[in-house]
Formats: C-alpha cells, structure tokens, sequence
C-alpha cells in the first residue's frame, strides 16, 4: 500500500485561497494548531503580494484576448481579480494573526471587498472569528465597527454579521447606526436592543430614513416600529421621549421627517402629550414647520397652560414665515381673548406681529380680529396704534379708525420703464481665406478648409502638399481599418495624406465571405414512401418555406439542356451530407449516393430500392428555397466610400458625409474641379445667388461639372424665394449644374416642408403619444417626435436630408450639431426638427445648447414649435443662457410666443420641469423689456401652470399671476380671462393669489 504524505498546512492553505474554497479554508484554519497558526500569519503579507501579482498577469491575458469592440467587465481588472481572493484572505487572517490591532488592519484592508466588488458572504469567516478567544474577538470586532465609516461601507455587512454572532454592545459610533439603519431590515435581529436608542442621538440618521413613508404603507423601519409598540419590545413612552429629545436637539425638515412620522404612528395619548407639554412649547418658536405643526397639536390637546406660556406661544407662532402655523397663532389668541378677555393687554405683542407678516391673509386676519375684539384690546390701544403703519394702507386704515394713529401711505408702484432690447447685428461676410496648417474645429473652418484646399489642389499641388506636411502627419494605418468615417476631421485627415503621400489609402478591403445559411436551423427526415406516392408527389410543386417546414421529394434531374445537377445543391453541405447519410440508411446504392453528391448521370436503381421523400424543418433569414435577394447595390457603394448606413446617422450628418466623401473620391480619381460650390458668403451659412452663378461659370470655362453633393448644398444655402436675374445668368452657362441651379433660382427654392413635434411617452414596451392617451402614473420616459414631411424635390441628396428624423437616437446620431444651422439656413425650422431627439436627456449624449439656437436666430425660414420647445427647454434649465437667447429672438421679431407658452406647460406638466425658474427667466426677461413677448408666452403658459381641481395655489403660481398682472399692464393687454383666473377673482378669498387673480382680471377688461 502506498503512504500519502500529507501536505504541510501551508502549502494546503495556498491550495484552498486560489481555488476559492472558503467552507473548507474555513475549517482547515480553525483546524491549525498553535505552532502552525504563527508561521502561516508570517506568510501572509508576501503571499498579499504574489495573489496581486497573479491577478496582474491574468488581467493582463484577458486585455490582450479582446475581441475589436469588446470591454473588460471590471471583475476582469487587477482589483476585480483580486478581490475574488479577499475572502479567503480574511479568513486565513482571523484565524492566524495573534495581535488584534494587526488582524483588524488586515480584515479591514479595502483591498479585499472594494466597493465596486459583489457582496460575498461572511459566515465562513465569522466562523473562523467565533473560534477565537473571547477577548481577542471582542476587540477585534470593535476595531472593525469603528473602521466604518458610511452607510455603503464595503466593510459593513462583515460587521454586522460579527456583531450579531459575537453579542456585546458595539462601540458608540454613529456610522455604524446609520449603516445598520441602511441595511436590510432582520428579524429578531439581537443589534436591535443595543443600537436602536441611537437613532436619536446618531448623526446621519434622519437623512438615511428621509424616504420612510406611512402611506399607502408603512416602509421597513416604521413597520419594524408598529411591531416592537404591539408586541411590547419597545415602550410608547421610550420612543416618544426619543422623538421629543430629536426634535430638541434641532435640524431641518429633511432631518427630522423620519422622527416626524414615528411619532406620528405612536399618535401619543392626551396625558403622554400633557407629561411632554414645556417641551412642545419650546418647539413652537424656531422648529421646522412639520415639527412646529405637531407639536402644536399636542399643545392644543393638553391644558390649561400657564398663560405667560401661552403668551409666549402664540407670539412665536404669529412670528413665524408660514402662513398656516400664523394663522393658527391668530385663532388660538383669539379663544383666549373670548375666554379672558382682561388678557389682551399680554396678548397685543402677538397680534401687532401678525401686522408685520409677510402674508396678506394673516395681516387681514390680524386687524380683523383687532376690530372684533376692539374693546378687550382697548387696553393698549398705544400698542395697536404703533403698530398700525405696518399693515398695508386700507386695512391700516379700518384699524386706525378705531385705535387711532396713522396707516401707511398708500403705495404707489413705479412707472415701469422698459429696457431696449438688444440691437440685431446682420451676419458677417464669410471669411475669404483661411490657415490649411491647422485641423479645423468650428464648422466655419471646415467650409473654409475644403474650399481652400480644392482650389489649391488645382492650382499648385505643390505648394499645398507644402503646407500641409508642415501641420499633418500621415494619418494612422487604423484610419483606413474603420469602417465607416463617421466624423468630419476623419475626412480631413485622409484629404491631408491623400496630397502629402498619394497612395496611402490602400482602398476598402472586399468583405468577409459570408455563410448564407448562417443563423439557419435545419431538421431533417428521409422517409420511404409507396409508389402511388411517389406519383402524387411528382404532380406537385414543391413549396417555398421561408420559415417553417417544407417536403423536397425529388431526386436530382437534369436541367433543360440535359445536364445533371447535384442533388439538393441549394442546401448547406452539411444538411445535404444528412439526407445522403439517411439515404444510405434507407438502402440507396453507394455509387447512385456518390452520382447525386457530384451531379454526375444516375446508375439505374436497384429493384429493391423505394421511393423517397425528404422533410425539412427549417428556421432562418432567407427563404429555403430560390436564390437569396442580390446585395444592394447603394449598400455596396456606400461601403466603398466608407459611408454609414443613413438609419445609424442624423440625416444632415449623413448630408455632410456625403459632401466629404464626395471631395475625397474626386481627388483620388483625380476629378476635382477648380472650387467648390456650397461655400457660404455670409456666417449663418447662406451663399449669394450672384456668387453662385460666378462659380458655376468657372467651373463651366473649366470644363469640369461641379460635384453633385456640393451643388445640392448650394441651392440649399440659397436665399429664400425666387432670384430671376440670377437664374437667367445660370441657364445662360450651359452645364448641367447651371441647368438644375437655374431651375431652383427661378423656382423659389425649397418649399417649406410642413414640421412639427409630438410628445411621446413609453409605457411597458409600447409607444404612445399624449394626444393619443394619457400616462398611467409614475411613468416618466417621454420623448419628443419631430414631425417633417416634405415633397419630392428630384435631388437625392436633399431628399434623404429631409426624411423625418427617429424619435430615438445612437450613439452616431447628432456627430456634428453646431454644423446643421449652415446646411440649411433658409429652413431653421428644419435644423430645429433633427435637434429634438438630443434635447431632453443630454447626460452622456450629444446635446443641444444655446449657440445652436443662436445660429438658428441668425438663420432664415419660418420658426414653430420644434424651435419653440428649445427655447423654452433653454428657459427652464438655463435662464442665464435662456433669457438672452429669447431678448435677440424678441428683437429680430422670430419669437414664436405663443408655441414656447405650449411648450412650456408640456416641459412642466410631462417632463417634470421645475415652474418657479421658469417664471423667474420670463421676470427677467420681461424687465430687459421683451414684456409683450412674454405677455403672450404667458397666454399660452398660464393655461396649464395654474392649478387645477383639487389643487391649491402655490407660491409659485401666485409669483406667475403676479407677473402676468405686470406685463399685461406694461403691455396694455387686452383680452380674454382665463377660466381659473376668473374664478379665484370673482372669489371672496383675501390671499396675495385672489388678488393677484383680479389684477389681472380687471387689466384684461
């Protein structure tokens, strides 16, 4: 019998790290004894090192097996790697490392469970941990709690786990409380007892628990809390003094919501709420207003109080911001007054505080309750009389006419003066030359670029070659490897080399061989069949089956000319291997299987040889029988000319490619004419007729017909409407070009195509549109759908530019945004159409910003909604931005007002925009003195900000009817009420919002 030597314990230990084994790790290290535990702790920090090495190596081979395309999952990294191993580290660390300041530095290495790493489980190494001694175990345990320090430590599931196996009081460390207050909630969870009188005292608590919520149901930790107040673990009384002493110590709402809700649920008795009375009072004065609220309920509940303490109270109440806790103030003293009315004289300090409120309600209630009362308060009539200057003037006045004094003057606004707005500059020549020794950047360098190098490279290729060597170098082999050139500077970076070192571009590579019946699924049964059947079949068609099954009964035939064929030649080789293999099975003589193979002439059958019928079961793209549709030819082309798909670009993405490519074929073929066409003359893009004709009459004097995608954006660039006198001078030149430009010059151009945008939502995996069906709640992922159709026009290009754009865009959509102002600068609404896919969600994606909008300011054509919507976007996210771009739109007279109200109301109301910025932009913008543009903005907006049944006014929607109220004065408004406007004017109501309300309803009348 042969003897195994056992293998030393550290040399089993390795063996079990590397190969993940911590249930065995585990009870091999529990296993060591004590002569073995201190030599395998001395190994450990240099076998730390050879594990990071070895993650380093493997990391490295997963680097370089990387497919083109492909990513490393971060579990694949050198930290991912070696985190795998952090477990059994920790474990081989508990049960070795004797001092237990050194095992809680190695247990807490970040190393071994970094953040990003996937939470593993800790009860093999609480295992090992429990098997130490007591006292070493309890601190180390404590070491580990203190080391914690947010709620998504890494290194807090282990501690956790290690308190509530190990029993004891953790140290008294607020991280740890809100780590445990983050974490699952467990049941008879042993942490409870010790750490839940710290949820008042922790800091970071009540923002760990700010999302708990009562309704529709209580959320873990207040149901955690009904439980223990029911089954009596936790006394009424402990939490309720919790709550208070939380409330005590101080803190903003958001703090304090969660103590707010507890105590809530507790819904104390009248003599819990009366042995707590002084210190709801002290909360009265200062406490966020969800606390002061509460507090005040429970006041109101208990009693009597000491009147200097009421006094106090009610002082501090008609002190405070909030409308609704003044109030209440202002109807608690009132019941004072009728129950003693020889109190008032202590009362009087809170009701002149009520006068100074900033709330119009609480300053009427205030004098109304003075007047009621008039006789009890007559007392410190002097009090009342001082103060009466700080009511406004005609309530001052009821007051004062009882009292005595004076009451404020009465106030007269400021005539408001409007600002100018801002002069409208006319855009600038085009630059006539620009540096070739430099990449471009801005689409203007672009257009200056091309246009400098084609009449260079016709003129002295020499000297360009000169110039360009001295700022490019020869574009990277990788250039001509990727496939398709989706960016500008790629183009002008295979334009540079192509004239610095003719030849480079080594062309398209053919494509890769491609399996037609790749992704195809083939089932297949050869059946012996009676000659009767055989017969039948033989009168019967075979059917196409495209994508289900299919019978082929016929063995192979001869063509019309007599030639053989070889049987079931249009199937892949592998099924037809199949049916030969079944025939063969069935009996078929070897040499007729080998003739049906080959296509060579058939040996007569045998006697005993039956008939036969083949079955396919087929799944796949391309129909199983017939030939498949040849390759598209447009498909093959624009692969030649490294061309995207046009689905994969923005549509004048697409249109820009397209003049590139064009320019970079023609200087290889050695076709380029002596200029290009499309330059602008001006800076918004637009191109002089009279300019134009100039070039097609070089070109034509040249001999060389101009470039067809150049030309098409030429007559896109043209000025609206019909130019005769250009048109005439243009079928005078004789080209084709000239021929197609004349037509367009006396045409009137483009038609404006008819545009728009729809919103749009998904809700499960279907699309709507709002006009079609509202939202179920909750839903939040809608999107904008632009709206474009245009008529044909006979030029290709332009037509494919004009396809409505996709709602959804890619990562290829929107390459080249600030450019498309300039490819159509006579249709902005167009460019504004394509902008709508980038516009809500920018995070991570090409976006729209405000020198897009500018340029579409500068361009021509008519503006609608899809223009509208961007500004108002620019409003409500950006007003620094925003109310400027829409001051230059007011002043060059192409402020759709109207469409961006609509719009406005669709960013509130859909995309959850905020509406206070929004009338904070249409303030400023109305003071700069676009106020009539904004009066009709806010005709449009008001509609859908106000609030609706069952809703109630807001600050905000006062702060909008004020501003309506203003700019509808400034701008000598006229016109109809809004339904909501005059219902709260025609109302009784006193707030600031009701007479904003009749304002604006008497300026409109």
């Amino acid at each position: 019998m042969t003897q195994v030597t056992p293998l030393p314990a550290w040399q089993e230990l390795r063996d079990l790290v590397t190969e993940g084994r911590t249930a065995d790790l585990a009870d091999r290290v529990i296993a060591l004894d004590e002569a073995e535990r201190p030599e395998v702790a001395r190994r450990l920090p240099a076998f730390r090192k050879e594990l990071r090495s070895l993650a380093g190596r493997a990391a490295s081979e997963r680097w370089e097996s990387l497919d083109e395309g492909e990513s490393m999952s971060w579990d694949e990294t050198i930290p991912g790697v070696f985190a795998g191993f952090g477990m059994s580290l920790r474990i081989v660390g508990a049960g070795t490392i004797a001092g237990p300041a050194a095992a809680a530095t190695w247990l807490g290495r970040r190393e071994f469970a970094p953040q990003w790493a996937a939470p593993q489980d800790p009860a093999d190494l609480v295992r090992v941990i429990l098997s130490r001694p007591a006292g070493w175990r309890a601190d180390v345990v404590g070491r580990l709690a203190r080391r914690v320090r947010t709620s998504g430590d890494a290194l807090l599931p282990l501690v956790l786990a290690l308190l509530r196996a190990c029993g004891g009081v953790p140290a008294e460390h607020d991280p740890l409380v809100v780590g445990w207050l983050s974490a699952p909630v467990v049941e008879d969870d042993p942490l409870l007892g010790p750490l839940l009188p710290r949820i008042f005292e922790a800091q970071g608590v009540g923002r760990a628990l700010r999302e708990e919520r009562l309704e529709p149901a209580p959320s873990p930790w207040l149901s955690r809390m009904r439980e223990l107040l029911a089954s009596g673990q936790v006394s009424r009384g402990e939490l309720l003094d919790g709550c208070v002493s939380r409330f005590l110590r101080g803190g903003d709402a958001v703090d304090l919501r969660f103590f707010v809700r507890l105590h809530t649920l507790i819904d104390p008795a009248p003599q819990e709420a009366a042995a707590r009375a002084r210190d709801y009072l002290r909360l009265l004065p200062s406490a966020p207003g969800t606390v002061a609220e509460l507090a005040l309920t429970q006041v109101r509940r208990t009693g009597p109080h000491d009147p200097a303490e009421v006094a106090e109270a009610i002082g501090a109440l008609t002190f405070r911001p909030e409308t609704k806790l003044a109030r209440a103030g202002l109807s608690w003293l009132e019941e004072e007054v009728r129950q003693a009315p020889g109190r008032a004289a202590d009362l009087a300090p809170a009701l002149t505080t009520a006068f100074a409120h900033a709330s119009y309600e609480v300053q009427g209630r205030a004098a109304a309750l003075a007047l009621r009362h008039a006789a009890a308060f007559g007392v410190c009539a002097a009090e009342i009389s001082g103060a009466i200057p700080l009511l406004p003037a005609a309530l001052g006045a009821r007051v004062a006419a009882v009292f005595g004094g004076d009451a404020a003057p009465e106030e007269t606004p400021e005539p408001f003066t409007p600002a100018t707005l801002p002069a409208v500059a006319p855009p600038e020549p085009f630059p006539a030359v620009g540096p070739l020794t430099e990449t471009p950047y801005r689409w203007r360098e672009y257009e200056r670029w091309l246009a400098d190098f084609v009449e260079q490279a016709g003129k002295d290729r020499a000297a360009l070659r000169g110039q360009l060597a001295s700022a490019f170098r020869v574009a990277d082999p990788y250039l001509y490897g990727t496939q398709p050139w989706r960016l500008p500077g790629w183009w002008i970076s295979a334009l540079a080399t192509e004239v610095i070192a003719p030849g480079t571009d080594p062309g398209v590579a053919d494509p890769e061989p491609v399996d037609p019946w790749e992704g195809a699924s083939f089932s297949v049964r050869v059946m012996p069949i009676s000659p009767e059947e055989a017969l039948k079949d033989s009168e019967t068609e075979p059917a196409d089956s495209g994508g289900g099954a299919s019978e082929d009964d016929e063995e192979d035939e001869e063509d019309e000319e007599g030639e053989p064929q070889r049987a079931f030649g249009d199937l892949p080789e592998h099924v037809r291997e199949e049916i030969f293999r079944q025939l063969q099975e069935l009996g078929f003589a070897g040499e007729r299987i080998a003739a049906m193979r080959d296509g060579l002439p058939l040996p007569p059958p045998d006697p005993s040889e039956p008939d036969f019928r083949v079955g396919i079961s087929y799944m796949g793209p391309r129909p199983l029988f017939g030939k498949p549709e040849p390759p598209d030819p447009a498909v093959e082309l624009r692969r030649r000319r490294r061309l995207p798909e046009p689905q994969v670009m923005s549509p004048p993405d697409m249109f820009l490619l397209h003049r590139l490519s064009e320019i970079y074929v023609a200087l290889r073929e050695g076709t380029l004419p002596p200029l290009l066409l499309a330059t602008p003359t001006l800076t918004n893009g637009r191109l002089d007729p009279r300019v134009l004709v100039d070039r097609l009459e070089t070109c034509a004097a040249a001999g060389v017909e101009p470039l067809a995608a150049d030309l098409q954006q030429a007559l896109l660039r043209l000025p609206r409407g019909a130019h005769p006198d250009a048109a005439e001078r243009a079928a005078r030149v004789g080209s084709d070009a000239a021929v197609q430009a004349a037509a367009w010059l006396a045409g009137g151009g483009l038609p404006d195509p008819e545009t728009g945008v729809k919103w749009g939502y998904m809700e499960g995996a279907t699309d709507y549109l709002f006009e079609e069906r509202e939202p179920s709640p909750g839903v939040s992922n809608v999107r904008l759908v632009p709206v474009l159709r245009a008529e044909s026009t006979g030029h290709d290009l332009i037509d494919e530019l004009l396809r409505e754009p996709s709602s959804w865009r890619s990562d290829g959509h929107g390459e080249s945004m600030a450019w498309w102002p300039a490819v159509l600068p006579s249709h902005r609404e167009v460019v504004a159409v394509n902008y709508l896919p980038h516009l809500l969600y920018q995070w991570n994606h090409a976006g729209v910003y405000p020198p897009y909008l500018e340029a579409l300011c500068q361009a021509d054509g008519p503006v609608g909604d899809a223009t509208a919507i961007i500004l108002a976007y620019f409003l409500s996210t950006d007003a620094e931005r925003g109310v400027p771009l829409l001051l230059r739109m007011a002043a060059r007279g192409v402020l759709p007002a109207a469409a961006v109200g609509r719009q406005l109301t669709h960013l509130i109301r859909r995309a959850g925009h905020q509406p206070r910025p929004v009338v904070a932009a249409l303030a400023a913008a109305a003071r700069e003195g676009a106020y009539e543009q904004v009066w009709e903005i806010l005709r449009g907006l008001l509609p859908g900000l106000l609030p609706g049944e069952g809703e109630r006014p807001n600050v905000t929607h006062t702060e909008a009817v004020t501003l309506a109220a203003d700019v509808a004065t400034w701008a000598k408004a006229r016109g109809e009420v809004p339904s909501t406007i005059s219902a709260y004017a025609a109302s009784k109501r006193t707030s600031r919002f009701a007479r904003e309300c009749r304002r604006l309803r008497n300026q409109l009348t």
